[in-house]
């Protein structure tokens, strides 16, 4: 498993990072949860719960929010949300409704790559994420305009139904990485116990190069809901390049309290 280090954070190092979804649908919701972040980031760290920083890294989940088609309101929010993190990583999310997202946009859709191009050229983000089931062409298409701006690649897969099998895992993180990922991240549903397992031992296999497909990325390994929870402090742990809490409201089922969280990877 490789290293990436953006902005002088450094993901794939063994020293998992803590990422933070914000989930409004209004300015002023939006900027509302962001400052509570950095607010209790702070309280956490100034009490000395974790060495390392307790947030790295803040996701804008833009599939919630309702001025998404305003290039110009889009980038007047990102320029005040990179002023409110001015030392964290921002990730720049749009999730479909196929894979857990909260489209309320009827333009959205038809419209995500002209989205992705505000955020890249806004200069505010770092990070890009972008389905693997949206296709090949838009995958490769959208990376290659992401790198030529400096901005990493966050290629991801979710799945609701299941966790497939290891081997499917593995050439799904091949995919990413062959098509320009340069943060993989693949999170799915728990049956049983034993699928937890399984990612959790996949994660550890990535780290120690033991797996039949070679993964040369930082990957992002999550056993969603409930059941899976321990996989996003234990998956840290083993390899998982970053994993996700919530100050509030959660963007996935399973997301555990920034403190709780904290005080585990401690």
């Amino acid at each position: 498993m490789g290293e990436i280090t953006i902005r002088g954070i450094t993901l794939g190092d063994g020293v998992p990072k803590i990422c933070v979804p914000i989930i409004g649908r209004t300015d002023e919701e939006v900027l509302a949860q962001s400052e509570a972040i950095a607010r209790e980031a702070e309280r956490l760290e100034e009490a000395g719960i974790r060495k390392a920083p307790c947030v790295d890294i803040v996701e804008f989940r833009a599939d919630y929010y309702d001025n998404i088609c305003n290039q110009t309101i889009l980038t007047e929010l990102l320029q005040k949300l990179r002023e409110q993190h001015p030392d964290r990583l921002l990730l720049f999310t749009f999730r479909t409704e196929e894979e857990g997202g909260e489209l309320r946009h009827d333009r959205a859709g038809s419209m995500l790559e002209d989205i992705y191009a505000w955020a890249m050229v806004s200069g505010y983000i770092d990070l890009l994420d972008v389905e693997l089931l949206s296709g090949n062409y838009r995958v490769v298409r959208t990376a290659t305009k992401a790198k030529d701006l400096g901005i990493a690649v966050v290629v991801s897969y979710h799945n609701f139904e299941e966790t497939p099998h290891n081997g499917t895992l593995e050439e799904l993180l091949w995919d990413m990485e062959q098509l320009g990922g340069d943060i993989l991240k693949i999170a799915a549903t728990p049956k049983n116990q034993f699928d937890v397992d399984r990612v959790l031992e996949l994660t550890e296999q990535i780290r120690k190069g033991k797996t039949r497909q070679e993964i040369t990325k930082p990957v992002v390994l999550i056993s969603m809901t409930k059941l899976g929870e321990r996989s996003r402090t234990e998956g840290a742990k083993l390899g998982s390049a970053f994993t996700f809490g919530c100050v509030g409201s959660s963007s996935a089922p399973g997301q555990i309290p920034l403190e709780d969280l904290a005080r585990a990877l401690e």
